[in-house]
């Protein structure tokens, strides 16, 4: 199991699945999703417009790569409206992530938690759920964590353990 760790820009990080999570009602699009919406000329704020994709709960928006990304497949998921959205919603989210990825067959995929959960406390706690998760699904082979410098740096000052069956990288 290779975790990598990454700060790269969005369209430069190499996966077969790229899994980006928006809030319902969230527009216009920021940070990581703003970066894919103006990679695709603006299609994913079209999606959103005719009501095509709105980031209700669990709602799905399925996109290829198009050689604009490195990533072969972007994953859209829906959260809901961002209040309804718990620490706990996280377990399940992480559950779709590699349910998604072993139907898919893929053996490697990015994401980013960092939006998800206000604290770097919460965040690094995450980190630890997706692990331990990731136990159950020994064909997935790598998961990138596309996440900001700051929270990068920490878990490299920190030195944290994730275990012996976890070889970590940073890019």
């Amino acid at each position: 199991m290779k975790l990598t760790f990454t700060s790269q820009d969005i369209d430069k990080v190499s996966a077969e699945l790229m899994l980006l999570m928006h809030f319902e009602g969230e527009v216009p699009f920021k940070d990581l999703l703003g970066k894919l919406d103006w990679r695709i000329n603006g299609r994913l704020s079209r999606y959103v417009k005719k009501n095509q994709f709105r980031g209700q709960a669990r709602e799905l928006l399925l996109m290829p790569g198009e050689n604009r990304f490195k990533a072969q497949e972007v994953l859209l998921l829906g959260l809901g409206v961002r209040e309804n959205f718990q620490q706990d919603h996280v377990s399940q989210v992480l559950d779709f992530f590699f349910q998604t990825l072993q139907k898919k067959g893929a053996t490697q995929a990015c994401l980013s938690l960092y939006s998800l959960l206000p604290s770097e406390f919460e965040w690094r706690n995450a980190v630890r759920l997706l692990i331990s998760k990731w136990t159950d699904y020994k064909s997935i082979q790598e998961v990138i964590l596309r996440e900001p410098v700051n929270l990068i740096r920490d878990i490299k000052r920190r030195q944290i353990d994730f275990g012996h069956q976890v070889r970590i990288e940073y890019q």
